[in-house]
C-alpha cells in the first residue's frame, strides 16, 4: 500500500473514534440536569432626542448592570475601606535647603 492510501486510513480511524467520542459526551450530557437559568443582572433604556421636525437627532443607549459579589452580612465583617488621604506622601514643614 502506498503512503495516501494509510494517510487515508489513519485519518478515517481518527474521525470514526472522534464521531463515538462525541456520540458518548451528548449522552452523559443528556442525563445531568439542565442548570437553572438566573434572572438578569441588567437593564438597557434607549433614549432618543428628536429635533421639531421628527427627525432623530441623538440616540442613547444606556446598559446597567447590577452585580452582587457578597451579602451584606459578609460585607458588615470586612474593614472599612481605606482613605484617600492614606495614600498622599506626608508634607514636611522645613523649607527645602537653598542651593
Amino acid at each position: 500500500m502506498n503512503v495516501k492510501r494509510w494517510g487515508c486510513v489513519i485519518v478515517g480511524v481518527l474521525v470514526a473514534h472522534l464521531c463515538v467520542i462525541m456520540a458518548l459526551d451528548n449522552i452523559q450530557s443528556s442525563k445531568t440536569p439542565a442548570t437553572k437559568a438566573s434572572e438578569p443582572n441588567f437593564s438597557t433604556l434607549t433614549t432618543t432626542v428628536r429635533a421639531p421636525d421628527g427627525q432623530p437627532l441623538k440616540v442613547v443607549h444606556e446598559f446597567t448592570v447590577e452585580t452582587q459579589i457578597a451579602t451584606p452580612d459578609q460585607l458588615k465583617k470586612l474593614p472599612a475601606p481605606p482613605s484617600p488621604d492614606d495614600n498622599q506622601p506626608t508634607q514636611s514643614t522645613v523649607p527645602a535647603p537653598a542651593n
